[in-house]
């Protein structure tokens, strides 16, 4: 059951994370017919968390009045570590007790349709690059920028995974030598520059020389409190401490896009969270850094844009996987 039928007209997605699940179903235009969530309960177990996503799956169906038949498959989006070819997650953090969980096997099985599962950040890569900002580019990198910076690349207009489905970690390049450390055991990450946490950590330490900034103030008086959206807050009122904290991320930033950008030669960045809640107030210093970090020939091909889907990406991301999916099957 390999192969998904790409004379159906529907799509079916399913969005495993940590604390929910979502079962959508859509057309081939990403126009969503019907969503389910529930709660994940992850402690449940792998095979009890299945069992829902297919109890999910067939409310969805009877809601919008659809059978098997009339979906091309299931595309699932969910953390990895996984394998995209056997469809087997591997321990992910997010889901205790999930060691070697045959997820495709288990939902062709219970659904009677191919299932193809990518990871989270690749899935969302797929939802930019089909649906949102990056529709219409052939070569495009798409990066999360929230609690971590994970990323994914399509270049000649295909998910570039790697041999082991590792490719796209863009946040864990090296940006400051002995730098602040990361989770992933390095130091100098860009993720350990340019996270919401990161971002966060740096500017609670400004604050602390700074008493008088809006950090504080918006924070309610407890530099514990201050996030990364407390900084883009007070930067947009001119906070000398947070207008800093802006424009040393842009910097990491733009060093972080200029290697990618050297090496990959792509059409398009889509970075997405915090940069489309932040919109210009980092987009436009980012873009300005990129510049001194790039050749001028390579500079002026790339564009660099705030995510288009909003909060609709994870809904859109699993559909993404069984679109691409189809489209490949029939292109081979």
């Amino acid at each position: 059951m390999s192969q998904p039928d790409r004379n159906a007209p529907y799509l079916l997605g399913h969005d495993v994370g940590g604390t929910k699940l979502a079962v959508v179903i859509a057309d081939r235009n990403g126009n969503i017919l019907h969503k389910v969530r529930r709660p994940t309960e992850a402690d449940r177990g792998p095979e009890a968390v299945v069992a829902t996503l297919v109890d999910m799956s067939r409310e969805a169906m009877a809601r919008a009045c659809l059978s098997s038949s009339d979906l091309a498959g299931v595309g699932v989006s969910c953390g990895g570590p996984l394998d995209t070819e056997t469809g087997v997650v591997y321990a992910p953090p997010n889901l205790p007790g999930w060691d070697e969980v045959p997820l495709k096997a288990w939902l062709e099985d219970a659904l009677s349709l191919p299932a193809f599962v990518e990871n989270d950040a690749n899935a969302c890569a797929l939802a930019e690059w089909s649906f949102g900002a990056g529709r219409g580019f052939r070569h495009m990198v798409y990066m999360t920028m929230s609690t971590g910076i994970g990323g994914g690349i399509i270049l000649d207009g295909r998910l570039y995974r790697g041999p082991n489905d590792t490719a796209g970690e863009v946040g864990h390049m090296t940006i400051v030598e002995n730098g602040p450390a990361c989770g992933c055991g390095k130091r100098g990450c860009l993720e350990s520059l340019c996270s919401g946490p990161s971002i966060a950590r740096r500017a609670r330490e400004k604050a602390q020389a700074a008493p008088d900034s809006l950090l504080i103030a918006f924070a309610g008086g407890d530099p514990d409190r201050i996030t990364a959206e407390t900084v883009m807050d007070a930067a947009r009122k001119n906070d000398p401490c947070a207008r800093q904290i802006v424009d040393e991320t842009a910097r990491y930033m733009a060093t972080g896009l200029g290697n990618i950008v050297n090496v990959l030669n792509p059409e398009i960045i889509v970075i997405g969270t915090i940069l489309v809640k932040a919109g210009d107030l980092l987009l436009e210093p980012i873009r300005d850094y990129l510049r001194r970090e790039t050749w001028e020939r390579v500079y002026d091909t790339v564009r660099v844009e705030a995510a288009g889907l909003g909060d609709e990406v994870g809904d859109l991301a699993a559909i993404a996987v069984i679109k691409q999916a189809v489209q490949t099957e029939g292109s081979s």
